[in-house]
């Protein structure tokens, strides 16, 4: 009798132990949503098939099914605060305009600004001014005084961008012929047109593309002296010198250009177990990326945790990168400079 009421009282302890086991991933995803809406960008854009490839890693290593939102920034950020957007992807200049608040943020959201959180940083920009290949400018300083689309009306990021390369080059908007455009592909258009002398032109993008086959395309170099870089972080700190391979168009050689870490941003009510689970996704299952698009073959665990980052980042994700041993002292201090500057 007692050596049956042990085996009973063994068999019981051992079923609820399978049952414990059995039953802690279920109570791990029910803590999760079952989906995530993420922003990105219009189809055909770079950021769309970008936030599409990691919406796909995120869906198929969590509980989560991510659904990309086809809009870009001045949309979805609003809809941070609805709830109805759960993060999404942009470059560093507009993320800490919207951020603070300025430009074309100042008004919808009163001078307030958009709160939001890192993520992970991503794969870098890269940007330049591009003139067409038989062009008689030959580096930045030449600008002064040609046609150069300098105000891309809501699309402030690019905006931001031009200043930037100008700045580089110890110019201003003021010191060239400024055009106006309402997109990046059309000021790259008036290039093509023979509108501008010469334009802002993003690595890769397939506008960049149409312009080699029409008339040739080559980038000039930014300037990496140390008040030229200065010049440039003036207008934006999240910009930095670096050197792009010889192979796409506009890049006969290898060219130095002006870098943006691509971002990954989270709305102010994602979760700290939401964002520790979007983290570690794209982390362990990074190399799935770099099949969908060229631009993800950088995406990176070794970029995620930045002193680059212009937001601070959100606390799941700090936690995360803490667990992998990469959140430093430095990182500590630069986050709690960014939780300053509003």
């Amino acid at each position: 009798m007692k050596r049956q009421f042990h085996r009973t009282v063994s068999s019981g302890v051992i079923a609820i132990f399978v049952i414990i086991l059995s039953t802690a991933p279920q109570v791990a995803a029910e803590s999760l949503p079952q989906k995530l809406v993420f922003g990105g960008n219009p189809p055909g854009s770079l950021f769309y098939v970008m936030a599409a490839g990691i919406a796909k890693v995120i869906s198929a290593h969590t509980p989560m099914k991510v659904e990309v939102f086809p809009q870009g920034g001045t949309v979805w950020y609003p809809m941070f605060e609805s709830k109805e957007v759960d993060f999404g992807i942009n470059v560093p200049g507009d993320i800490l305009t919207a951020y603070k608040g300025e430009a074309i943020y100042e008004k919808p959201t009163k001078g307030k600004g958009f709160e939001m959180r890192t993520l992970m940083l991503g794969s870098p920009l890269m940007v330049g001014l591009l003139v067409p290949g038989d062009s008689d400018i030959k580096e930045a300083k030449d600008a002064r005084g040609k046609k150069l689309p300098v105000d891309y009306g809501a699309f402030y990021s690019a905006t931001l961008t031009v200043r930037a390369l100008l700045a580089n080059a110890g110019l201003t908007h003021e010191d060239v012929n400024g055009l106006t455009v309402t997109t990046y592909p059309a000021g790259v258009r008036a290039l093509i047109e023979g509108r501008a002398d010469l334009t802002m032109g993003s690595v890769g993008s397939g506008i960049t593309n149409e312009l080699k086959t029409a008339k040739g395309a080559r980038y000039l170099d930014v300037y990496t002296s140390a008040d030229a870089v200065s010049r440039m972080q003036k207008v934006h700190p999240g910009y930095y010198p670096i050197e792009a391979k010889a192979g796409l168009a506009g890049l006969d050689k290898p060219t130095m250009l002006m870098g943006k870490d691509i971002t990954l941003v989270a709305a102010p009510h994602l979760s700290d177990d939401v964002a520790y689970n979007i983290t570690k996704a794209v982390w362990e299952n990074y190399k799935e990326l770099a099949p969908v698009h060229p631009q993800l073959k950088r995406w990176t665990p070794d970029r995620f945790a930045s002193a680059r980052a212009v937001v601070p980042y959100h606390p799941g994700a700090i936690k995360f990168y803490k667990e992998k041993g990469v959140w430093t002292q430095e990182l500590e201090d630069h986050q709690q400079k960014l939780l300053t500057i509003k």
